[in-house]
C-alpha cells in the first residue's frame, strides 16, 4: 500500500509540474508580447525616449523581454521530455538553459530598488533629486543589476556540478544547497529593501498629495501629481507581490532546511513572467502616449507647470 501511495504521489507531482510548465510557457508568450510592445513604443515615441525618468522602466521591459525569450528553450525542453511516471532531465542542459532565471531575478530586484530609491529621493529630497542626471543614474543601476546577475550566474555553475536528480522537474533541484541558501537569503534581503523603500514612498506620496496647495485647478493638478507617481508605484506593488513575497518565502523555507522547488516546480519562472506582464500593463495603463498610439490617435504634447509643496515643477504630458 505504501509503494502504491508513493507511485501515486509521484505521478501527482509530475502532473503538477506539467501544468506549471504550460502555465509558464503561456506567461512567457504574454510577457514577450507586452514588453515587445513597450519596446516598440519607446522606438516610435520620442517623448518616451526623452523622458529620462522612464529609462529604468524601459530597461526593465527590455530585460523582461529578453528573459522571456531566453528561458523558453528551458521550459519547452521540460515539456517535450516530461514523463508521467518518472522524470529524468539532463542536468547540464537544465543548468545552461535556465541561466536567464537567476540573472534576471537579481537584475529585476536591483532595478526595482533603483526605481524605489529614485522615487524616495524625488519626494524626500527634491532639491538633490533635480541635481542627479537621471540617464546616468539609470545606467549605473542597470550595470549594477547586470553585475549582480553575472555574479549569480557564476556561482550557479561554480557551486553546482551537473548531477542527475530523478523525479524533480525544476532547475532549483539541480543546484547545490549552498547556492540555494545564498540565492534565497540574498533575494530575501533585497526583498526587504524593496519593502522598506516602498512603504516609505507610499506614505510620503499620500502626505504630499494632502499638502499640495491650490494652484489654478486643485483637482486637476492633484490628478496630474498622482499620475506622475502611478507607474513607479504600480511597478513597486507588482514586484512586491510577484517577486519580493516569493523571495522572502523561499528564503525562510531554505533557512528551515526544506526545498520548495520539489513541491511546485519552477514557480520562480512563473513569478518573474507574471511580474513582467503586470509591469507592462501598468506602464501602458498609466502612460497617455502609449494608450494614444494603441488607439491610433494623434499625440498632443503639452507642457504645464505644477506647484508641489511650494516648488514649481515642469511636467510634460
Amino acid at each position: 500500500m505504501s509503494g502504491q501511495q508513493s507511485v501515486y504521489m509521484g505521478a501527482f507531482s509530475n502532473e503538477v509540474y506539467l501544468g506549471t510548465y504550460f502555465l509558464i510557457l503561456l506567461l512567457e508568450v504574454c510577457c514577450t508580447g507586452i514588453n515587445g510592445l513597450i519596446i516598440v513604443f519607446f522606438a516610435k515615441l520620442s517623448a518616451l525616449r526623452k523622458n529620462r525618468h522612464l529609462r529604468l522602466v524601459a530597461y526593465l521591459s527590455v530585460t523582461d523581454f529578453l528573459t522571456a525569450i531566453g528561458e523558453a528553450p528551458y521550459i519547452i525542453y521540460m515539456i517535450l521530455n516530461w514523463n508521467p511516471v518518472k522524470l529524468d532531465f539532463d542536468p547540464l542542459y537544465i543548468l545552461i538553459a535556465s541561466i536567464p532565471l537567476p540573472m534576471q531575478l537579481k537584475n529585476s530586484a536591483i532595478i526595482t530598488i533603483g526605481i524605489a530609491l529614485s522615487r524616495n529621493l524625488a519626494v524626500f529630497f527634491p532639491g538633490q533629486f533635480r541635481k542627479i542626471e537621471q540617464s546616468y543614474y539609470s545606467e549605473i543601476i542597470l550595470v549594477i543589476g547586470i553585475l549582480f546577475g553575472l555574479f549569480d550566474a557564476a556561482l550557479w555553475f561554480a557551486l553546482s556540478p551537473p548531477t542527475r536528480m530523478p523525479d524533480c522537474g525544476t532547475s532549483g533541484c539541480f543546484v547545490s544547497d549552498k547556492f540555494r541558501y545564498y540565492w534565497g537569503i540574498s533575494n530575501m534581503i533585497l526583498g526587504f529593501i524593496v519593502i522598506f523603500l516602498s512603504i516609505s514612498i507610499f506614505f510620503k506620496i499620500k502626505s504630499v498629495e494632502k499638502k499640495t496647495p491650490v494652484v489654478h485647478s486643485s483637482l486637476h493638478h492633484k490628478n496630474k501629481f498622482q499620475q506622475a507617481n502611478r507607474t513607479s508605484t504600480g511597478i513597486l506593488i507588482s514586484s512586491l507581490f510577484f517577486l519580493t513575497a516569493p523571495s522572502v518565502c523561499v528564503g525562510v523555507v531554505e533557512l528551515a532546511g526544506y526545498s520548495i522547488f520539489r513541491l511546485v516546480g519552477p514557480f520562480y519562472s512563473a513569478s518573474l513572467m507574471s511580474s513582467g506582464i503586470c509591469n507592462g500593463i501598468i506602464f501602458i495603463g498609466c502612460n497617455g502616449d502609449a494608450r494614444r498610439l494603441i488607439a491610433n490617435k494623434p499625440r498632443h504634447s503639452t507642457t504645464q507647470t505644477m506647484s508641489v509643496a511650494g516648488r514649481s515643477v515642469v511636467i510634460r504630458y
